[in-house]
């Protein structure tokens, strides 16, 4: 005798380990803390990429101005502007990740949560099932 509820249950699970449980069950695999730790690591390895191409097209898009700009101004003090520059961009996008990564770190958490409860419920199915069963048998 097929069980309507447990079956609804399995087949709700299915369609998540499909769908966003592939995005969530890697994230659960790790602390919060290692998780947001590597994935702001990521960005600031590539935060530091795009700064650079953002620096090389403004050097490109300036390219007339900037013999004029490099003779009339010190070269200690370019290099102090751009540094500033670099770490607030960094430090911008370090927030942005830090925010980002720990919200979805906690949605993974309740939704694997929300997942977990549905697979005790249909192992409890299954287990008042197989205890019915012998019962089923002898009539």
């Amino acid at each position: 005798m097929l069980n309507e509820e447990r079956i609804r249950l399995m087949t709700k699970m299915a369609s998540y380990e499909a769908g966003e449980g592939k995005e969530y069950m890697p994230i659960r695999q790790f602390y919060r803390k290692d998780y947001v730790s590597y994935e702001m690591i990521k960005t600031f390895i590539t935060s530091t990429i795009s700064f650079g191409i953002l620096f090389l097209c403004w050097i490109v898009y300036k390219m007339d101005e900037m013999t004029d700009f490099l003779k009339g101004r010190d070269l200690p003090e370019l290099g102090i502007s751009i540094l500033i520059k670099y770490a607030v961009f960094i430090c911008a996008y370090q927030v942005i990740a830090y925010i980002v990564y720990t919200r979805r770190y906690k949605k993974a958490t309740a939704s694997m949560r929300k997942y977990y409860a549905a697979l005790k419920k249909v192992e409890r199915l299954q287990e008042k099932e197989e205890r019915l069963q012998p019962l089923e048998d002898w009539k």
